[in-house]
């Protein structure tokens, strides 16, 4: 009888890591092959670095389901903030995440920095870059992080990495719903 359990246990183990590993290579391949996220939306760049860079818009688009809280109304400013309370999970609470404005160019590129309530080290960096193409823009999303040296292992590195430019992707996706006004196409 033990043994069935056993069998049991280690073919659930096995389903579970293969079913795992496959979701990572499907949000990975979602991705561009240098990691950064793209989107497309059919807008001009000026309306969407206006959605981009206002802290008003900012929590309709980012972090959906969470609570989004910036430092000032209207727009961004090297220097502003905004607060991300994440949603508690299994009763966990979880340190906010606050990403800090590093730099704007108008109409072009805005940079965030992240770092966690109560700690000076930034532990990631997004950058927003915005290209004209047509009568459209591109956005290309770029993240580059450091984990503490107790998270260093090659799989949390890419877990963690492949989860920050998931949300980012997401949330540039959200921004184009918003802008265009109607659903994103469902992917097969």
């Amino acid at each position: 009888m033990l043994k069935w359990i056993g069998g049991c246990a280690v073919v659930a183990v096995i389903l579970l890591a293969g079913g795992a590993y496959f979701a990572m290579r499907t949000v990975r391949e979602s991705l561009s092959p240098d990691g950064s996220a793209r989107v497309a939306i059919h807008a001009p760049p000026e309306r969407v670095f206006a959605s981009l860079a206002s802290a008003d818009s900012q929590a309709t688009y980012i972090a959906a389901g969470n609570k989004v809280t910036t430092s000032r109304r209207g727009a961004l400013q090297p220097g502003d903030s905004i607060r991300v309370e994440l949603r508690t999970t299994l009763g966990m609470k979880q340190e906010p995440m606050i990403w800090i404005v590093k730099e704007i160019i108008p109409n072009q590129k805005i940079v965030f920095s992240l770092g966690a309530v109560g700690s000076r080290a930034v532990s990631a960096t997004k950058s927003d870059s915005l290209f004209a193409k047509g009568d459209s823009t591109i956005i290309v999303s770029r993240l580059a992080f450091q984990l503490p040296d107790s998270a260093k292992s090659s799989a949390t590195s890419d877990m963690m990495g492949t989860m920050f430019q998931m949300q980012s992707k997401l949330e540039l996706e959200s921004l184009k719903v918003r802008i265009e006004g109607k659903a994103a196409p469902r992917r097969p």
